[in-house]
């Protein structure tokens, strides 16, 4: 009894990997010789060569920091189309607006994670950044400091 159940138990283990392999919403053996499937492109060994495209390959963003004092936080509503911005003024009192999107991270001084909510106008942060093509200051990570 435990042979039978075991041999019906790996068919039907087996008949539910054949059906796996097939095209969803085809039936086996549907397919016509002249439907024959085209290859797919040749994939890339090294995962950093891209694909030959029409467009000029970018460069990398350099990352850069800023260490300042919070001038103003703006704190963001997307169904108003309004951005969060953080501006800093560093030492030397040059501001910098930095975009802070959603789900970077931000630091207390104690480590703990925080949201833009939990910084205030006079707090010394540190902000790592990018500048992107486009001349904006997008923030990668903040951290509260002293």
């Amino acid at each position: 009894m435990r042979k039978t159940l075991f041999i019906l138990t790996a068919v039907t283990f087996i008949t539910s990997l054949c059906f796996a392999q097939q095209e969803p919403g085809k039936a086996p053996g549907s397919q016509k010789p002249e439907e024959s499937v085209a290859p797919a492109a040749p994939v890339p060994v090294n995962p950093t060569q891209a694909a030959p495209s029409n467009q000029p390959a970018q460069a990398p963003l350099e990352t850069k920091i800023i260490t300042g004092k919070v001038d103003s936080v703006l704190i963001g509503d997307l169904s108003k189309g309004v951005k969060s911005e953080l501006v800093v003024v560093n030492e030397a009192g040059q501001k910098l607006d930095l975009a802070v999107r959603s789900g970077i991270s931000i630091l207390a001084k104690d480590g703990k994670m925080l949201t833009l909510n939990g910084i205030k106008n006079g707090d010394k942060v540190m902000v790592e950044y990018i500048t992107k093509e486009s001349g904006v200051h997008r923030a990668i990570s903040i951290k509260l400091v002293e």
